[in-house]
């Protein structure tokens, strides 16, 4: 049996990204995207459902997120689902399933010359 662990997601962070390290000096950030899906329902009614996704983002890329994002940045996030284990202070087992980025890429939004009213996305993205 073949498996296959990849996930990519587009969607806007819901805070700043706070930089951190490990005891070994390795730079980590932990990021909350915001992934928005619109539809119409049978009825005919358009709504709109919000999905809210851990990131975890490991070395130079968590600190070129620290500093270049902000919150509502949007970005596109390549990586791999990653299950955290761990027993809280009341000794219950905890687990929690979160994208292990990969790859970030920042997505900035710039009005053409030509068009001033409409929106082209430019990747200007960190991969290490």
């Amino acid at each position: 049996m073949v498996a296959l662990n990849k996930v990519l997601i587009a969607g806007r962070l819901t805070r700043k990204p706070e930089l951190r390290k490990t005891p070994n000096g390795i730079s980590v950030t932990d990021l909350l995207i915001a992934l928005n899906r619109e539809f119409t329902t049978p009825g005919g009614d358009r709504q709109q459902e919000v999905c809210f996704v851990d990131v975890v983002v490991w070395g130079k890329q968590a600190e070129s997120c620290a500093h270049i994002l902000d919150c509502s940045s949007p970005v596109v996030i390549e990586g791999r689902l990653q299950l955290d284990v761990w027993h809280a202070k009341d000794g219950e087992k905890r687990c929690k399933l979160r994208v292990a980025a990969e790859r970030v890429q920042f997505v900035e939004k710039k009005c053409s010359t030509s068009e001033k009213n409409s929106e082209a996305i430019v990747a200007v993205g960190s991969q290490v």
